[in-house]
């Protein structure tokens, strides 16, 4: 019997994609909902302090991110030597990172004059620590294009960080619950990881030249990449309350929500597929980028003229500040959509300088906008500040891309069109109908017209794009992917109705 054959790269990393984006998506619903219950029962003052906290962590971890996985894809054969090195390099990692927060507390405490962050940082010091010491074996899963044992990993950490969080909010009505979560997740992540992928860890660095050329230019993209992130989370509580500093941190944290759940899963099959394409690396890239800006489009569409209707919905009248945030963080937001891709891109060549580069630009330009806009005008200033910013990374990314597969500016630039342009009708139903949700009476009446008019938005973006896909011509695609998962399932149907036994489709059964 003759082999069957073997299921196309794109299809696979297709696939992967949906299914990572699946996983993505409920942990990231599970985060949405601890949100929701914590912002119940906590207040924007708990949740700037926090946030305050976080920027700290975010900005010293990414300061010593190792890209394990990235390294561990690309070789063409794995041994335990490599795996036992990125180990210890991601437990020496870990150890680095703690010990660097417990010593920047007492600093960052002077800085915002809030005694509060020295014990508060040394709990959250205990999460990266965690995180270096998931098993590196997991990456086998990746390079096969198997990615449900990540997200086992990654579902049950948020399930019990939501549990205990919650817990902790309802009964002690404290800032711990957040920094309970944080704590909480990575440890059962890394704990079912080595049930997932078992393996006896060995302290070496035998194998390190596989990971040195990643690392010294990762230093440079990663700490640029993580101050560009969280510069306005230092800067704004020098210039504004504890409580504006929380709705607008609360206004940012919900505007991350989809980019993680949907853009970090579906870039993660980007970087194999764009390893294995070969002469086919270009039009990969760019078929990728449009399926990414497809994907976060009506996103983004229902944040940027929706927030006052998803605010009073998920948070409740007393983070109505917070919608204005959401509105003009999601606006920028669209800028960063064809820069995407361009570190997988540069990593799968080698050429991972340039991801510095791009960062680099990008923070010489937010960071003394953002602090000259927060010192002069506060929150709106230090958006402003970011927003022309990321028009700066989106532009040398552009060039960048482009001298690294030779893509021009417009055919970069149009993997957003159709995407866009499928938004406009469906943007006009929520701009129109606005006034109408907002009027209903009571939650359970905003929630009915929320959902309702949510659904429609959607189905007429859905239509809206496969109109413009076919007057595009129909290229290959996402869209040309769905079509043909659609149309395959329907034919089956209908041959299995065809062969189905007369009796048996009517339901009775001859005696």
């Amino acid at each position: 019997m003759p082999r069957p054959e073997s299921p196309s790269l794109a299809s696979r990393a297709v696939g992967a994609g949906a299914w990572t984006v699946g996983s993505r998506l409920t942990a990231k619903l599970i985060d949405l909902a601890m949100l929701l219950c914590l912002a119940r029962f906590l207040g924007p003052a708990e949740f700037g302090l926090v946030a305050m906290a976080m920027a700290a962590v975010f900005i010293i971890e990414a300061l010593f991110d190792l890209p394990m996985a990235a390294a561990l894809i690309r070789v063409p054969e794995l041994t335990a030597d490599m795996l036992h090195t990125a180990f210890t390099l991601s437990l020496l990692r870990g150890l680095l990172v703690a010990l660097l927060l417990i010593g920047a507390a007492w600093p960052l405490a002077a800085f915002n004059d809030e005694p509060r962050l020295v014990s508060l940082l040394a709990v959250l010091a205990l999460a990266p620590a965690m995180r270096g010491l998931v098993s590196p074996r997991m990456v086998e899963f990746a390079r096969a294009f198997n990615f449900r044992p990540d997200a086992v990993t990654e579902l049950s950490g948020k399930a019990v960080a939501f549990v205990v969080s919650v817990s902790i909010a309802a009964t002690t009505r404290s800032y711990w619950a957040i920094a309970a979560a944080t704590v909480c997740a990575p440890l059962v992540a890394t704990l079912m990881s080595y049930v997932m992928a078992p393996l006896r860890p060995r302290l070496t660095l035998a194998r390190w030249h596989y990971f040195s050329s990643l690392i010294g230019w990762n230093f440079v993209s990663q700490l640029c990449a993580a101050l560009n992130w969280q510069i306005d989370r230092l800067l704004l509580p020098r210039f504004t309350t504890a409580p504006a500093f929380g709705q607008y941190a609360m206004g940012k944290q919900v505007s991350e929500i989809p980019m993680q759940a949907l853009l970090q899963p579906l870039s993660r099959p980007a970087m194999p597929a764009l390893a294995s394409a070969g002469a086919a690396r270009a039009s990969r890239y760019l078929q990728f980028s449009h399926a990414i800006s497809l994907v976060m489009a009506p996103v983004l569409g229902l944040l940027l003229l929706w927030p006052e209707v998803m605010v009073r919905v998920a948070l409740g009248p007393a983070w109505h500040e917070a919608a204005q945030w959401l509105r003009w963080i999601s606006a920028v937001a669209l800028l960063s959509l064809p820069t995407v891709l361009m570190g997988a891109l540069a990593m799968t060549l080698d050429r991972t300088r340039w991801v510095a580069v791009r960062t680099l630009i990008e923070l010489l330009v937010r960071a003394p906008l953002v602090w000259l806009g927060a010192a002069q005008f506060g929150i709106p200033g230090a958006i402003a500040g970011s927003a022309v910013a990321t028009l700066a990374g989106m532009v040398s990314t552009l060039f960048i891309v482009r001298r690294l597969i030779a893509v021009s500016l417009a055919a970069q630039l149009m993997t957003l069109l159709r995407p866009l342009l499928a938004t406009l009708p469906a943007g006009a139903l929520l701009w129109l109908t606005k006034p109408v949700v907002m009027a209903a009476p009571g939650l359970v009446g905003l929630l009915a017209w929320s959902v309702f008019i949510g659904l429609l938005y959607l189905l007429l973006f859905a239509l809206s794009a496969w109109v413009a896909w076919h007057l595009a011509g129909r290229p290959a695609g996402l869209e040309q992917h769905v079509f043909d998962k659609v149309r395959a399932r329907f034919a089956r149907t209908r041959a299995e109705a065809r062969t189905r036994p007369p009796g048996r489709a009517m339901g009775t059964h001859a005696k």
